[in-house]
């Protein structure tokens, strides 16, 4: 018992270790180890690495020069630009459309940078996007079109043979053991517009075979064969095939029609891009228009404080009763509370003009300050709401590329319907044979595979129809039922589109009166608040009033000013918004959108096929042309004047003239 209990004992303790050493990876044992095997391995499976590719920075990004400070303030010289000029240069250098996103105009100045192509590189518009729509290899227009393309299929074998037989003598006379074979096919197939298929077909064959039984020991056949094969109820029809595709399944259309709505939607998608960015350069020209001003007013105020200032020294040095203490010490807050507003007012106009360089797509910094050139219009713009209204119906771009969505939606149902009808095909076939000891032999004809397929002796054909229904259409109806519910969401965004731009127009039209009239409103005030400036100042040299009142009236002027021209631009830029959301921004600043040159090679093939058609003879085709998808193109110039629009200018008001002769000459906008 103790030998056989010291045996299992044994195994079991062998078998624990057996198994404690199998649940552990084993090194293996090696004679010569070196000790550094690991050295020649990375410790980490990933890691942060640079690209190996270099694409040349711009001039302007390796040039640009430290900005514009308060400590670096002074530019070598002024760039005079016209609103014209920025548009044309930002046009020019906007392959990629910049858009100040993030950025906020305001009374206070400006706030935010634009960092959309940094954070959002794939939100960009650039002027390659509907070219890459129109060209995508899986969904664009040629895409579609080359379902319907010819295909040339060819292929060519041999094949050789030895193969041992257990037969005997009797079965070894007919049976072939050595056989050499080849075959050449070749073939031409192609996709028509009512969706059925067609095709020609060639072929040879050659056989060389021991087999006792064969006319001849090798021989060669021949045929040519066409054949179609025609949906006449699913998948029929050129409307469904121009809509869904030769290949379209349920649920999804890529035919030639809804590839070119696709590339229609990234148009006016690019049209907008174009949009935005023309309303980004006449928002930041007009408010570097206005910082300059601001800069004015607060350069004018402080040069006036600090003659109060000095006058209150003078006359506290002189012993008068207006150089007390008190009126000495809030001179000299009022100076340098408009010393801090002027540096404010620097500042944002230097912030203002890069985002201007932002926009025209030049450096931050070049040593120059640009300076516009244009003055704000303060004449009145009268419109007629039902026109708007009409015209904004008929050109925003956003309803547009809506009906694009709807048409689509439309097509795709009629695709969709198509599939509730049964798949029945016609077929058909014609086929020539031949057969002959030589591929071809002059002297003998009918030997000759070539010449017995010529002869026309032997010949069959075949015509049937298969037929295959769904007993059901469940799936069918659902894909009906799919394409209804986003045809009926589609129309109902449209809809609602509508709607909310006649509000976006009402609230524009509302903002373009009210912002003229608040011109004329603070022209008087302004006009008031300077002969308040005169008067206070006569009245506290003879001491009738107190410094306090004109401290008070040089701030009243200066916010006063400043306040004029925030609404002088202000009802420029409701102008631009009106035009912006009624669709004719473009063609208020004189932009028309248009294709590029095509290749040489693009216009040699247009006029060899235009060459082609005229010397061949007209076929109507209007019996196989699908319903009407576009109305043809859309006019961007409607002869709408932006500046007399819906009415005549009536000059009402204008600029007041100021002396800021006090300011550094880059300064200076007269």
């Amino acid at each position: 018992m103790n030998r056989h209990f010291t045996l299992k004992t044994l195994l079991a303790s062998t078998l624990i270790g057996v198994v404690a050493v199998g649940c552990q990876p084993q090194q293996p044992k090696f004679l010569h180890p070196r000790g550094n095997a690991q050295s020649q391995y990375i410790a980490e499976a990933t890691r942060i690495e640079y690209p190996d590719e270099t694409v040349p920075s711009l001039d302007d990004v390796t040039n640009a020069l430290a900005p514009l400070t308060l400590d670096n303030p002074d530019p070598k010289e002024e760039w005079l630009l016209t609103l014209d000029e920025v548009r044309q240069m930002a046009l020019e250098n906007s392959k990629v459309l910049r858009q100040l996103s993030g950025v906020n105009f305001g009374a206070n100045g400006v706030s935010g940078t634009p960092t959309l192509l940094l954070s959002s590189p794939n939100a960009a518009m650039t002027v390659w996007d509907p070219a890459i729509i129109e060209s995508n290899p899986t969904a664009g227009v040629q895409a579609a079109l080359s379902a319907f393309d010819t295909v040339w299929s060819s292929t060519v074998s041999w094949q050789k043979a030895d193969i041992p037989q257990n037969y005997n003598d009797t079965f070894q006379q007919t049976v072939g053991t050595h056989t050499d074979t080849g075959t050449f096919q070749s073939s031409l197939s192609k996709t028509v517009a009512t969706g059925g298929n067609v095709y020609a077909t060639a072929g040879f064959g050659y056989d060389s075979s021991d087999a006792s039984s064969r006319l001849w020991e090798t021989d060669w056949t021949s045929y040519v064969e066409a054949g179609f094969t025609q949906p006449l109820f699913r998948g029929a029809g050129v409307e469904y095939n121009r809509i869904a595709g030769p290949n379209g399944t349920m649920g999804s259309s890529n035919g030639v029609v809804i590839a070119r709505i696709n590339t229609d939607v990234a148009l006016v998608d690019f049209e907008m891009g174009v949009r935005n960015t023309l309303q980004d350069i006449e928002e930041t020209y007009w408010n570097l228009y206005y910082a300059y001003r601001n800069l004015s007013a607060a350069s004018a105020g402080y040069e006036a404080a600090l003659q109060s200032w000095r006058n209150v020294h003078a006359q506290s040095k002189s012993g008068r009763p207006q150089g007390t203490a008190q009126n000495l010490a809030q001179a000299e807050k009022n100076y340098q509370s408009f010393k801090v507003s002027a540096q404010e007012a620097q500042n944002n106009l230097y912030k203002t003009e890069q985002l201007l360089r932002y926009m025209i797509g030049v450096a931050p910094t070049d040593g120059r300050l640009i300076k516009p050139v244009d003055e704000p219009t303060v004449a009145r713009v009268q419109y007629i709401w039902e026109e708007i209204v009409a015209e904004g119906l008929a050109r925003a771009p956003e309803l547009r590329k809506q009906k694009w969505i709807v048409k689509k939606r439309e097509l795709e149902l009629i695709a969709q319907r198509n599939f509730l009808k049964p798949q029945i095909d016609l077929q058909g076939t014609y086929r020539f044979h031949g057969l002959g000891h030589d591929l071809i032999d002059d002297n003998n004809k009918r030997s000759n595979a070539v010449g017995s397929l010529t002869s026309g002796d032997y010949q069959n054909w075949t015509l049937g129809i298969t037929s295959s229904v769904t007993l059901g259409f469940r799936r069918e109806m659902a894909a009906v039922r799919n394409a209804e519910l986003a045809l009926a969401r589609e129309r109902a965004i449209l809809q609602e589109q509508e709607l909310e731009l006649v509000h976006n127009l009402s609230d524009l039209y509302r903002d373009v009166e009210r912002n003229y009239h608040l011109i004329e409103d603070y022209l008087a005030v302004l006009r008031a608040a300077r002969k308040q400036v005169r008067a206070v100042n006569s009245s506290f040299l003879i001491n009738k009033t107190t410094l306090y009142e004109v401290l008070q009236a040089q701030q009243e002027l200066a916010d006063t000013e400043t306040r004029y021209y925030r609404t002088v631009i202000d009802y420029n830029l409701s102008i631009v918004n009106l035009n912006y959301r009624k669709g004719s921004l473009l063609e208020y600043n004189g932009v028309t959108l248009a294709e590029g040159p095509w290749p040489n090679k693009a216009y040699f093939d247009a006029w060899r096929r235009a060459r082609e058609r005229d010397a061949g003879r007209y076929v109507n085709y209007a019996f196989t042309s699908p319903q009407v998808v576009s109305r043809g193109a859309y006019p961007q110039i409607q002869g709408t004047d932006p500046t007399v629009a819906n009415g005549a200018l009536q000059s009402q008001a204008v600029l007041p003239q100021y002396d800021d002769s006090q300011l550094p000459e880059i300064f200076q906008t007269n």
